[in-house]
């Protein structure tokens, strides 16, 4: 039997998805190579050894009602941890910031959540969203039938359209929620909060990745959890499983198509060890920080290129200055803040993250999107500060806005983008989708050949 070679750049969820699906349809027809430039595989799945412990500082959660996540779980035999805010009861509980103050305060409970934002948005503006939040996860949750089926999609759009979902996304989350007729209180003082802490990204949305985002908080079902040993190591067990060959701190640089005697394609791969040759190519990097030259026949490849948003991570170990926050000396306080932009803080969201050992006491995240979190401002927020950690996200999230004319999942014969979809919505399931429709196309074309 002939083996074909494929590259796979980017060894996070949209590549290893790719892989995955790849060794699915062509079995040991294919032999997968995973060029990855960082030192592990996962994505913007990272985790960092701090104060004695292991902190997620990037895809902290998964969703339980993510087929392609679950399934992976399967094939390596991990196993889930429990998702924890803090390191007691106490510490799950959320605190939304606006310049009202604490409107509300709740514990992680759904029971709890709804009746916290039911008492400061009234019954119907909540119900409205928890119905729109849910119709849009139905129609989401239908891909799986459709790739289930075998169908591919040459584009975002046309994924769009088989599940119902182009209007969603050419229209920011706030004035979709308005159309509603959801009041300004819960979207700007809950709904905006919550997606400050999964994109650093408010109102201005695409209301698709809006909703999403909504209901990995929890507002379609399921649950959250993390994977015992970290996140990234779901990642790296599903590409040994299948055995890839994959090669970190290894930084593609130039993808090269050419054309050969039969009319067929050969896309040569540069890497700071030199180069491959190979009969297909997924890139599972986003084109904004890949850092490569795309070129077919000599020609450059003429690719729209999307931003990606800079997100700063601050770890602390500490204790809070319950005066920062408008109240007296020793008074209690959550474990997560949720802030509003018309809070004007520096911050996105605020929250217990693991418990050092070392110092014992809480270890808190700050997300600050482009803003660094200085020594003099941690000096205010907290009333003792032990150890920090700051990491800077060159690109943590896409841009989101409405209306992207999204860059096709075919890039070129043979040259496949398995993050086409991110600019619709930003989630480790959503690469993962876009990701294995990668792989499926990637497939089909070799069997053609």
């Amino acid at each position: 039997m002939s083996s074909h070679k494929v590259a796979v750049i980017g060894a996070g969820s949209a590549g290893t998805l790719a892989a995955v699906r790849l060794r699915q349809l062509l079995n040991d027809a294919v032999q997968i190579t995973v060029y990855e430039r960082g030192s592990q595989a996962g994505g913007r799945a990272w985790d960092v050894d701090f104060a004695g412990t292991t902190i997620e500082i990037g895809g902290t959660v998964l969703h339980s009602t993510g087929r392609h996540t679950m399934d992976l779980m399967k094939l390596t035999g991990a196993e889930e941890g429990h998702y924890t805010s803090g390191i007691s009861g106490d510490d799950k509980t959320f605190w939304f910031w606006t310049d009202k103050g604490f409107v509300v305060k709740t514990g992680d409970s759904l029971p709890s959540m709804a009746l916290g934002i039911v008492k400061h948005v009234g019954p119907f503006s909540a119900l409205r969203v928890t119905m729109s939040v849910q119709k849009v996860a139905k129609k989401w949750t239908g891909i799986y039938a459709l790739q289930d089926a075998g169908q591919t999609f040459d584009t975002p759009q046309q994924m769009l359209s088989a599940l119902g979902l182009n209007a969603e996304t050419g229209v920011s989350v706030r004035d979709e929620l308005h159309n509603h007729h959801v009041n300004s209180r819960m979207i700007d003082d809950v709904v905006v909060p919550i997606v400050h802490n999964m994109y650093n990204q408010g109102g201005e949305l695409n209301s698709l990745a809006g909703q999403v985002g909504l209901a990995g908080a929890g507002l379609a079902g399921g649950y959250l959890f993390s994977v015992k040993g970290g996140n990234r190591t779901l990642f790296s067990q599903a590409l040994a499983k299948i055995e890839a060959d994959v090669q970190l701190n290894t930084a593609v640089t130039r993808i090269a198509g050419a054309t050969n005697s039969d009319g067929g394609l050969t896309w040569t791969l540069t890497t700071s060890s030199g180069s491959s040759q190979f009969d297909a190519v997924v890139l599972a990097a986003p084109l904004a920080l890949a850092d490569l030259e795309l070129t077919l026949d000599g020609t450059p490849l003429s690719v729209s290129v999307y931003p990606y948003q800079q997100v700063n991570t601050t770890l602390v170990v500490g204790e809070l200055a319950p005066e920062y926050f408008g109240l007296p000396a020793g008074a209690k306080l959550p474990g997560n803040f949720f802030v509003a932009d018309s809070a004007k803080q520096p911050f996105k969201s605020l929250g217990i993250t693991g418990f050092s050992p070392v110092y014992q006491q809480r270890i808190y995240k700050i997300f600050s999107a482009e803003r660094k979190m200085s020594d003099e401002l941690l000096a205010r927020i907290f009333s003792s500060v032990s150890a920090v950690h700051r990491h800077v996200w060159r690109g943590a999230y896409p841009v989101l806005p409405a209306g992207i004319d999204h860059v096709p999942f075919i890039l070129a014969p043979g040259l496949t983008y398995g993050c086409a979809f991110e600019t619709a919505a930003g989630a480790v399931e959503v690469e993962a989708v876009g990701g294995y429709n990668a792989g499926s196309l990637a497939a089909n074309a070799l069997r053609l050949k």
